[in-house]
């Protein structure tokens, strides 16, 4: 690992130096950024005491995020290869750096079909409002890319793995899982004989991640991860996309040979996105998303979000209004139709731009979510009502949903403010000072409970940030 951690130093510093230097062709261009900060959280949890940690706002990554990007193309522009690496949140299990995409392309017809293979993540339909902001995924595989008029694409993917999420920083992964049985073995005494009784072992399953062995990534056709998607841009005035993921194992998880496999790995399911942006108004933006999840089962598991992104600039005035809308299909064990109460999230913000100073107001609040500060355990006998999953994370959408029954009194909700600054000293470097103040409250005794107080059911979080990004 040592001299794996060398290498991948050793070829950025090159390519650094390549950039630098102007050793390279004009055709070979890099780009990137480093973002990281620090942050202090205090909270009214009186069993949780202050402390510090490196979190980069920005980029929503513990610790920091680096990315290295880089695309060649030929002279006659009609092929090309892009690639990523990458560092952020969890060298535990990638090491410094990751490579979230590597893909080659050829173009004929003037580019009007392409193929792209390798390793793919190619953002021509990924969304463009603040909540959602994705596509429907890629892999490692091929891409077919048609443009038969301009402003009408159409593309056609197939995929044996996924790459992971941020949060793993996109690297692939291969679950393996060992089961033992159980076995029963005689207890001998010290001199060696068999004392008549015996003692069983229990099974185990043991569960570890990996690095893939390519030559293992074999799926059968209705297995691998298809995708299909459209995008039309209509006089510049509206562009409309809409991209559709058949149901697939290409995630990798522990059970996908299972017969009762639930399709739970990254980008499993089947899953619908659409997408409207409106073009036509300066400084306008208007962008709705809509994405439609867990299909092969809808009416018992399938979820609706839907993503509003409204902004307007005045000279120097910003503002805006981001709104999601969370709906939720459940069953019960025996098949009838469970309500549940959807999530929804408003976000109003306005930013006043002087030379290069920014201050900017952020104000939040989600019904049927909470944010994500202030939880550090998961759910225990002694407190079952614990949120599992908590990153102590305050990027600009540190909110997550929760999900709850319509007839349960167990409603979660969170108000929240963040004053900001953010000091630009180019058009590629700034510095934001914040604070992020969270006032988290559930209709349940008991939700945000601490050893003095076990019907505690409000939460108070402040974070006091520095972020700092540099692009390149």
């Amino acid at each position: 690992m040592k001299n794996n951690k060398i290498f991948g130093f050793t070829v950025v510093l090159l390519l650094v130096m390549f950039v630098t230097t102007g050793l390279w062709a004009q055709e070979l261009k890099f780009d990137g950024y480093l973002n990281s900060g620090l942050g202090f959280v205090t909270s009214d949890n009186e069993d949780i005491d202050p402390y510090f940690k490196a979190f980069g706002v920005d980029s929503e990554s513990n610790g920091y995020r680096f990315r290295l990007n880089g695309s060649y193309s030929n002279e006659a522009k009609n092929a090309g290869v892009k690639f990523r690496l990458q560092g952020q949140r969890r060298l535990d299990q990638s090491g410094y750096l990751s490579m979230p995409y590597l893909y080659g392309w050829v173009g004929f017809l003037e580019n009007r079909l392409t193929f792209t293979g390798g390793l793919v993540d190619e953002g021509t339909w990924t969304s463009a409002d603040w909540w959602w902001n994705d596509d429907t995924g890629e892999g490692l595989g091929l891409l077919l890319k048609v443009e038969p008029v301009k402003g009408l694409i159409f593309g056609i993917g197939a995929y044996t793995i996924s790459q992971q999420g941020s949060g793993g920083n996109n690297w692939l992964q291969v679950t393996d899982t060992k089961t033992t049985s159980a076995i029963t073995v005689p207890i001998k005494d010290a001199s060696g004989a068999d004392t008549g009784d015996t003692i069983t072992i229990p099974a185990t399953t043991t569960t570890t991640n990996r690095l893939p062995n390519f030559g293992e990534l074999t799926l059968k056709p209705e297995d691998v991860k298809y995708t299909f998607n459209v995008a039309l841009t209509i006089f510049d005035v509206l562009r409309l996309n809409t991209s559709f993921r058949t149901q697939n194992k290409a995630g990798w998880t522990s059970k996908r040979y299972d017969d009762e496999y639930d399709y739970g790995g990254r980008e499993e399911s089947m899953f619908l996105q659409t997408e409207l942006r409106l073009l036509t108004v300066k400084n306008l933006t208007v962008v709705v998303v809509g994405t439609f999840d867990k299909l092969q089962d809808y009416e018992k598991s399938g979820n609706i979000m839907l993503s509003e992104t409204l902004g307007y600039k005045i000279n120097n005035l910003d503002f805006g209004l981001n709104a999601v809308q969370l709906l939720y299909n459940r069953t019960d064990e025996n098949n009838d139709k469970v309500e549940y109460n959807p999530g929804l999230l408003f976000n109003p913000w306005v930013s006043f731009t002087i030379n290069k100073v920014v201050p900017r107001l952020d104000v939040v609040y989600f019904m049927g979510g909470r944010s994500k500060t202030g939880y550090n355990s998961a759910p225990t006998n002694s407190n079952p009502n614990a949120i599992s999953g908590h990153e102590d994370q305050w990027e600009r959408r540190g909110f997550a949903s929760v999900a709850k029954e319509k007839d349960k009194d167990d409603d979660y909700s969170v108000l929240s403010f963040r004053p900001s600054i953010k000091i630009n000293l180019d058009g590629k470097i700034f510095l934001e000072i914040g604070d992020m103040i969270n006032y988290d409250t559930a209709t349940k005794d008991g939700a945000y409970q601490t050893k003095d107080d076990p019907n505690k059911n409000s939460l108070f979080t402040n974070v006091f940030y520095i972020d700092i990004k540099f692009s390149f």
